[in-house]
């Protein structure tokens, strides 16, 4: 008898619009239908925004594939007869395997690929657990509760006294190695980093300092050019955000904001 299955993707858009308004979602169903198998196809790269929930994944190759050519959910230039091609092979390579229940993949025709919620907000499920693996790699290379510096052009290589700390370009250079889009992503690893810091110092131009405020890491935001209306947007959990110029100043809100978090839970 064959087993039930999901069909998830393929995913062809920007890394930020998966990790906001599509993989949360088919996290949101694994968790509510965990007996069934769920096969993802997506960018290798990827894998671990659905971890250990997914049961088989499908690497994505398309020609030309470069990141200035993804735009929200789609590819610049990839055509629709070329999406329907791809999906029509992925559902023949499984449907004699599987019983498939649902195929669940963004909508890309017309205007509809720039519409963020083509899934319900209140089913978003941002709790990521990458493969074992990843963290396994990563427990090697990062402390708990050290302050994870999230370099960018608007943060600078950066000592702190008194602190452990990870920087970004750090950890990229001790993982890189292992990494084999396998059974280990640099995504997963930094999740797994992002999960284990008390605290990211980073500014949120950047995809880690996005994903710190999905795992309820408290971010520095150095220089910060968004309005707090569109810090709200991308804040579902209204993970605490500092703005602020300096890390000095940053760091001092941070540590007065966690003591009057404390006074009060003690009250």
């Amino acid at each position: 008898m064959k087993q039930y299955a999901y069909l998830i993707g393929p995913f062809l858009g920007e890394l930020k619009w998966e990790y906001y308004h599509f993989a949360p979602y088919i996290i949101h169903l694994m968790k509510k239908d965990p007996d069934k198998k769920f096969i993802i196809f997506t960018r290798r790269s990827r894998f671990d925004l659905y971890g250990s929930y997914a049961d088989i994944f499908v690497p994505l190759k398309v020609i030309n594939d470069k990141p200035e050519f993804r735009n929200k959910f789609k590819i610049e230039g990839f055509e629709m007869k070329d999406f329907n091609m791809l999906l029509r092979a992925y559902i023949d390579k499984y449907k004699k395997r599987y019983k498939i229940i649902d195929k669940v993949y963004p909508d890309i025709s017309r205007f509809s690929y720039k519409v963020k919620w083509q899934y319900p907000r209140s089913q978003m499920d941002y709790d990521f657990r990458p493969r074992t693996a990843n963290k396994e790699l990563t427990d090697r290379f990062v402390k708990p509760h050290h302050i994870f510096v999230d370099q960018s052009k608007y943060v600078n290589p950066i000592k702190l006294d008194h602190y452990e700390t990870k920087h970004s370009s750090d950890l990229a250079a001790q993982v890189t190695n292992f990494v084999d889009d396998i059974k280990i992503s640099t995504i997963g690893c930094f999740i797994e980093a992002l999960k284990t810091c008390q605290l990211v110092i980073g500014n949120l131009s950047s995809d880690n300092s996005r994903l710190a405020l999905l795992l309820k890491t408290p971010v520095i935001a150095l220089n910060e050019q968004l309005t707090d209306d569109e810090i709200h947007l991308i804040n579902p959990y209204n993970t605490p955000v500092i703005r602020c110029s300096n890390v000095k100043e940053g760091l001092k809100t941070y540590e007065d904001y966690f003591r009057l978090e404390k006074c009060g839970a003690g009250e």
